[in-house]
């Protein structure tokens, strides 16, 4: 029996670049680096942005990682969002100035939509569909309007098999527009009309991000996450090292809120799998023994270095209109999860890509046993 193998990538702003590291190290890994091993490939936020560009080009699998890689390690803040004087200080001019009713976000994404059409071949998608090169693209954003997390779906398959209060499948033709509404991070970068609704980033309200490639038939996950997984005793340690003498700024609130809310998910969702794998394991159940429950392997591969730090380290490289913006708020060393985000910077992304590099490599041996198990 052959298995759909599904590539679930999650969100995190620039730190995207670290899953396109981790892909680079998979296609060398991979016995046959021009065939691509994923049936299924469904991305949020940044997660988005790769899951297109290698929807889209999977002609040659290597060759997709390559180009991606290339993208990511170009990338300036300038072509993702404006950094004039004016375009920069629209939070403030929202917050505190006459009201304006068209205010929802601090930054103009506007060249970032130019940048995907630039640098995405949409037609690809279709293209690769129909070759039999991929079964379904998804993207997941978050309607604000309804509040549920809605996976548009490019597939081979015209079969949709859920609408849920607060999970919602629509078939499209997937373009610039639901990858701009998946990327949308709350306050910071718009939200993007499709139809008649606004969607904003994919992680809000979406808990189970692997759920909607499982609906579509996937029967094993490889996941690239953007968060370090601490183990509890260094967790322990740290938070004994986090002086608690005075209270937190504004920033370093909206800091907390934004990483609790667009990085926590992925990683806890396969561990649920992971779990449910044991349990099937304990009981023995196998087949339609497990009334409704089978097994799904799931890798995850996640930072081994911290990529807040690492933004912080490099926050002298965001556009100094960014640095004075978020400092009215707090000090940019509480601000390292929204820096992480924000700083599509050639130096902090060529990081992130070799930290993913590095990560893959280190996790060779599990890599090749995972695409290898029947």
């Amino acid at each position: 029996m052959s298995h759909k193998t599904a590539l679930i990538l999650s969100g995190g702003g620039a730190r995207g670049a670290y899953q396109a590291g981790v892909l680079k190290g998979l296609s060398e890994i991979l016995p046959e680096k021009k065939k691509s091993p994923f049936q299924i490939i469904s991305g949020v936020s940044a997660g988005a942005i790769n899951s297109v560009k290698l929807a889209s080009e999977l002609e040659s699998f290597s060759n997709a990682i390559e180009r991606m890689t290339f993208l990511w390690s170009q990338m300036t803040p300038d072509q993702v969002f404006k950094t004039d004087l004016l375009s920069v200080n629209r939070l403030s001019l929202g917050l505190f100035g006459s009201g304006s009713k068209g205010f929802d976000a601090l930054l103009d994404t506007a060249p970032l939509n130019q940048l995907l059409n630039a640098h995405c071949d949409f037609s690809g998608i279709k293209r690769n569909i129909d070759s039999g090169n991929l079964e379904s693209l998804i993207i997941t954003s978050n309607n604000y309007n309804s509040g549920a997390a809605t996976s548009f779906i490019q597939s081979s398959s015209s079969k949709l098999t859920w609408k849920e209060s607060r999970r919602i499948a629509q078939l499209s033709e997937i373009n610039s527009d639901h990858i701009m509404a998946s990327a949308a991070i709350p306050m910071l970068f718009p939200a993007i009309r499709i139809g008649s609704q606004y969607y904003g980033d994919g992680c809000v309200r979406n808990n189970t991000p692997c759920s909607p490639a499982i609906r579509m038939g996937a029967d094993k996950l490889f996941v690239v996450g953007v968060r370090t997984q601490l183990h509890a005793e260094t967790a322990a340690r740290a938070d004994k090292n986090v002086a608690d003498t005075h209270k937190p700024s504004i920033i370093s609130i909206f800091n907390t809120l934004l990483n609790a809310v667009l990085l926590d998910s992925v990683e806890q969702d396969v561990q649920r799998i992971q779990r449910i794998n044991q349990l099937i394991d304990l009981t023995g159940y196998s087949g339609t023994q497990n009334k409704g429950f089978k097994k799904i392997p799931a890798l995850c591969i996640s930072p081994s270095q911290d990529l807040g730090e690492i933004a912080r380290q490099h926050a002298h490289r965001l556009p100094r209109l960014i640095r004075m913006t978020i400092s009215a708020f707090g000090s940019l060393d509480e601000a390292s999860e929204i820096l992480s985000y924000l700083l599509f910077d050639p130096h902090f992304c060529r990081k992130a890509i070799e930290m993913g590099y590095n990560d893959a490599m280190d996790s060779k041996s599990q890599i090749e046993q995972f695409f290898l198990e029947s």
